[in-house]
């Protein structure tokens, strides 16, 4: 009775956002049956089993992706009509237990489906039983979530969004199949770029045109196609298109758009610049610094200035941007207006910042990580005094909610990283240095690092998604669809434990949202990262740190 209440309250919109989350961890959970190495090596029928099954799984994604971005850009009051109106519908477990059941035929079928690990049928028998069990999985989950009627009608409220959404995904899946035999080509382009920017500053520059290879007596590079800058490239464009499309009431369109191709441009001049600094770097004498920590960091530290002067610099354009002018009117008139956005990114920001630098700076090892603590204590000073309007107390919820991501972060961590144990430049140090990093790792992993995440993630995401004046939401009130958001950006910033990621942001966002204090979640992340850094020291699993 609990599951059919809560469910029956749940919005079209809201569903959709669960039967995307849902579909995701399954394929990501049937991926440890499929035997990837004999996929690559299939030829004939299995290798466009192979071709066609990664183009449909990029058409989907790049369809929903698409569809729900319209939708929302849309904002068409037939849309939001029927989202509402499947509301006091529960969400059916009839159907729910069969698309469940389906799991396990795809499973044993995915085991099999390249025809080895002692396959008797054939692979097109298989592939075919695949796709049927497929497709009748995703349409019990259509059924369990809203009546099939509910669906037709949502399908014609989106009217021509449809083609529009298709179109981009079609586009958006071929570009990635066809996007390898861009890499070399660009790679030239970024060779040739960095060879003219080095040639004046190291005079016994050596270059190889035929293997990219660019040399001095001390060091040597080679641009290999992932240094091309087409993955930058792409960050870029993704970024520039989100923030017009978060903001487009701002922009003034269609010159707005002009924001794209400036961005890739500026993306693909620091990535050359970046390389130009590696090469520099090595060259001087530090080999290690450029290989171990620049070269792993300096592409991250461009994509964020790019991003970053993108925002900035059009947010401040009159010509581009409608609150610019406004904004000069009331500094023009003596008015002081507080930016709460800063207040509550300012702090994840500036941690992100020194993280980037003193990684970049390190041999492989964050020696001064305390310059991140600092520069993190120092943010939050500022910001917190200025933090108007929330709820610092917590209950026993946000410890028992820090304990349950903390189960889930360990379960996550043996899945999907590999045991490692104490870097060899922190056992190297004496007893006192090793002592005094730890506890600096220590304590801000449980003071600042759950404050300053908190407060951007769930203080000012969750809410921003909801209105512009974001600080007047209550926490309360915020929907499954901004939960949703949230947590999958809190996910997609830990690597490789994105999944775990994902499902601390859930939790920590239903925990605010069910007593509304900031607190509960403040208090929920630092228990999960203090029984994480116990776990860690104690068993010695620091490639959890």
């Amino acid at each position: 009775m609990v599951f059919s209440g809560t469910s029956a309250r749940l919005s079209l919109n809201a569903r959709c956002a669960l039967l995307a989350l849902l579909l995701v961890a399954e394929k990501f959970a049937l991926n440890f049956f499929v035997d990837f190495d004999a996929a690559q090596q299939a030829r004939g029928f299995g290798a466009a089993v192979r071709i066609g099954q990664h183009f449909g799984f990029r058409f989907v994604a790049a369809l929903a992706i698409s569809l729900a971005l319209l939708a929302y850009a849309a904002a068409d009051a037939r849309w939001l009509q029927v989202s509402t109106g499947v509301r006091g519908r529960p969400i059916r477990r009839s159907w729910l237990t069969l698309h469940g059941l389906l799991l396990l035929p795809l499973a044993v079928i995915s085991y099999f489906l390249y025809g080895v690990r002692g396959a008797t049928w054939p692979l097109p028998v298989l592939a075919g039983l695949w796709l049927l069990c497929a497709l009748v999985a995703v349409i019990a989950l259509l059924r369990a979530m809203a009546p099939w009627a509910i669906w037709t009608e949502a399908a014609r409220a989106l009217g021509l969004l449809w083609a529009y959404a298709a179109g981009v995904a079609l586009v958006a899946a071929s570009a990635m199949q066809w996007s390898d035999q861009l890499w070399g080509s660009t790679a030239a382009v970024t060779f040739d770029a960095v060879r003219h920017v080095l040639e004046p500053i190291i005079p016994n520059l050596r270059s190889d045109p035929a293997s990219l290879v660019l040399a001095t007596d001390h060091f040597a590079i080679q641009v290999s196609d992932v240094c091309s800058g087409l993955e930058g490239a792409g960050l870029l464009l993704a970024f520039c298109c989100v923030w017009l499309l978060c903001f487009r009431k701002e922009y003034i369109f269609p010159r707005a758009l002009l924001l794209i191709p400036l961005g890739v441009a500026l993306s693909f001049g620091l990535n050359v610049l970046r390389i130009a600094a590696l090469m520099l770097i090595g060259h001087a004498g530090f080999a290690d610094v450029a290989v171990y920590g620049f070269h792993s960091q300096a592409g991250w530290i461009a994509f964020n200035c790019a991003a970053g002067a993108i925002a900035i610099a059009s947010r401040r354009s009159a010509w581009l941007n409608r609150s610019a002018a406004t904004s000069a009117a009331s500094a023009a008139s003596g008015a002081h207006t507080e930016n709460p956005t800063a207040v509550y990114l300012l702090p994840l920001l500036a941690t992100l910042a020194a993280a980037m630098v003193v990684h970049a700076a390190s041999a492989g090892f964050e020696k001064w990580y305390g310059v991140k603590l600092a520069v993190t204590a120092a943010t939050l000073a500022w910001s917190v005094p200025r933090l108007r309007g929330l709820s610092w107390r917590c209950s026993w919820r946000g410890p028992l909610a820090g304990v349950v991501v903390f189960a889930l972060w360990i379960v996550a961590a043996g899945l999907l990283t590999r045991p490692a144990g104490m870097p060899g430049q922190l056992a190297a140090m004496s007893v006192g240095a090793r002592t005094l990093w730890i506890a600096v790792r220590v304590i801000a992993a449980v003071i600042t690092v759950p404050i300053a995440e908190e407060l951007a993630y769930r203080g000012y995401l969750m809410r921003r998604l909801i209105g512009a004046d974001f600080e007047a939401v209550d926490f309360r009130q915020v929907g499954m669809i901004a939960l949703l958001v949230s947590a999958l950006a809190f996910g997609v910033m830990h690597g490789a434990l994105w999944p775990a990621g994902i499902g601390a942001g859930l939790i920590y966002g239903a925990v605010l949202i069910r007593t509304g204090r900031l607190g509960e979640a403040v208090v929920a992340h630092a228990t999960t990262n203090a029984l994480l850094a116990v776990y860690v020291i104690t068993a010695r699993q620091w490639q959890l740190w």
